[in-house]
């Protein structure tokens, strides 16, 4: 009758241990319902970041553009399109928003003068869903141009912003056509 007994207690050990082997149905569920919380929650945020890294790029090409044209003209780098026997005046950095620009179809284009004749040597148009606005009491930036002569600046100091997905950037340029956003 102790044999028996014990064989009965064997039994029923074996038996939960055998049932207690896999996962339930609800802590399956659990598992699976925070993952997907989780992998939500880092995917919101990478396409977040993903989406201000776009208008923080914008900004620094603006930045890097109009630096380009200030070096230019500080330096006197005549471009390609200038003859030898052509005088180079100025680099001027054109932002469509603010006013004409020589080609349709782009936000803001570089141009050099030669012999009184503006030339555009570069455009850039900014990427789907950022664009350019003004603000009101800022002051506006229209053109930046460079004199290669005087060194002097017209246009600036200016703002512009630049928006996109819910972020917006302020690239402003001081009296020396410095530039920080």
């Amino acid at each position: 009758s102790m044999f028996i007994s014990l064989r009965k207690i064997q039994y029923a050990i074996s038996k939960t241990q055998s049932i207690n082997l896999g996962f339930t149905l609800i802590e399956l569920l659990a598992t699976f319902t925070l993952i997907s919380i989780v992998s939500g929650l880092g995917f919101a945020s990478f396409m977040s970041y993903s989406r201000r890294q776009v208008v923080v790029q914008a900004a620094a090409d603006l930045k890097q553009i109009i630096d380009l044209a200030r070096s230019n003209a500080l330096s006197r780098v005549k471009p390609a399109t200038c003859n030898m026997n052509e005088g180079l005046s100025n680099y001027k950095i054109n932002f469509c928003l603010n006013s004409a620009c020589q080609t349709s179809q782009v936000d803001y284009e570089m141009s050099a003068t030669c012999a009184g004749l503006e030339e555009v040597q570069t455009t850039r148009k900014l990427p789907q869903n950022v664009t350019f606005s003004n603000v009101s009491g800022s002051p506006n930036c229209a053109a930046l141009t460079f004199d290669v002569i005087t060194k002097a600046v017209s246009g600036a100091p200016c703002e512009i912003f630049v928006n996109g997905y819910g972020n917006q950037i302020k690239v402003s340029a001081d009296s020396n056509g410095h530039v920080n956003y």
